[in-house]
């Protein structure tokens, strides 16, 4: 008898080894698969809408097609979240706010958000390279992200030059130094009138009391800070030799073929940008709709998203490698503009045009001041 019972117990201790991993798996996946559906259910699914305002242009494909990529991608990452995009002009963003409608998620230019309250507070990003860090900042908190960014370029017509014995620069880049000796020649010159391009902000002048490995002096500077510029036309007419614009200006005039008639050189020459597109959520709805908000605008920091702007020919706001392999320009100004890029805070900006502050400004001591650059 005891025999047998012996042999039950080690039967029962036999199945009771076979079966128990069989059970207790179960219950691991039965509750892996019921903490991904309290996880899932917790997420907001539904509609967001997001804006982009436009002031600058890119140098190649839009921000709105751009934009509509990263929405699929982020679309297929967040099942049953949509979101709608339109695409404004800063008048036509004005008009609407000031009838009350607003996104859930603004892609707004450098300077367009003064109220930091019309924003949520976002978590910091530090993928962020350094000078760009306080962009979107505001009493210690971060309220918006740059997400991709441009500068400011001088573009000559060669043979206006050419005409007035004035050799320019081999390589593609005026330091300050190169800029001063070009200056004095051109004061010297019949074609000392300046175009500006059409989407240079009115702080473009600016850019001069920033100038690369160096300082410009007040008589070079009081050159370059002119009240009043030619149009771009002007330039396009040959009517002026140098044309002051964002880069991706001059890039999409030659894609267009509206510079055939000229021997067109650009340079970059300052550290100074304030051509720069943030991207904000705004401020007032439920927490779950906030978060997901935020994750789309923080995915405009991912190392796919950042990459993809070389076909925008925008500058990443974060540290990539490998960009720009076939075109040096862009290639060497990324590098330049990661480590010395001077960028005005958003609300700072904003406060100075609202404000009326003097433009063209004195002095690099007094632009750091008014647009807390660098702070």
């Amino acid at each position: 008898m005891k025999k047998a019972f012996t042999l039950f117990l080690c039967i029962l201790l036999i199945c009771l080894l076979i079966l128990s991993p069989s059970f207790l798996m179960q219950g691991i996946h039965k509750n892996v698969y019921t903490l991904w559906e309290q996880q899932q259910q917790e997420k907001y699914t539904g509609n967001l809408s997001l804006w982009h305002i436009v002031s600058f242009k890119t140098g190649g494909e839009t921000g709105v097609s751009y934009l509509k990529s990263r929405i699929r991608a982020f679309e297929k990452n967040n099942p049953y979240v949509f979101i709608d995009l339109k695409a404004f002009t800063i008048d036509e963003a004005l008009q609407a706010m000031a009838s009350g409608d607003f996104p859930d998620i603004l892609s707004f230019p450098l300077g367009f958000i003064g109220d930091y309250s019309q924003l949520c507070e976002l978590p910091e990003q530090s993928a962020l390279l350094e000078p760009y860090r306080n962009t979107g900042r505001y009493q210690g908190a971060v309220y918006a992200y740059p997400y991709m960014v441009d500068f400011y370029t001088l573009n000559c017509n060669q043979d206006l030059f050419f005409y007035e014995d004035i050799s320019l620069p081999f390589d593609n880049e005026f330091t300050a130094d190169a800029l001063s000796e070009f200056t004095t020649q051109l004061m010297q010159t019949n074609i000392a009138d300046l175009s500006l391009g059409n989407t240079a902000t009115s702080y473009a002048s600016a850019s001069f009391l920033f100038s690369k490995k160096g300082t410009l002096s007040s008589d070079v500077l009081h050159f370059w800070q002119k009240k009043e510029f030619s149009d771009n036309q002007a330039f396009l007419d040959q009517q002026t030799a140098i044309i002051l614009c964002p880069a991706s200006e001059a890039k999409k005039a030659d894609a267009q073929n509206l510079t055939n008639s000229i021997t067109l050189k650009t340079y970059a020459f300052s550290d100074y940008t304030d051509l720069c597109q943030m991207v904000g959520v705004c401020s007032g709805m439920e927490a779950e709709k906030e978060k997901m908000c935020q994750a789309f605008a923080a995915s405009l920091l991912s190392d796919t998203a950042q990459k993809n702007l070389t076909n925008l020919y925008m500058l990443p706001t974060t540290q990539q490698d490998s960009l720009y392999e076939d075109s040096p320009f862009y290639m060497q100004e990324y590098i330049h503009m990661s480590q010395y890029a001077c960028v005005p805070n958003n609300f700072a900006l904003a406060d100075a045009w609202s404000n009326n502050k003097p433009e063209p400004l004195i002095d690099a001591t007094q632009c750091k001041d008014i647009l807390s650059i660098g702070k």
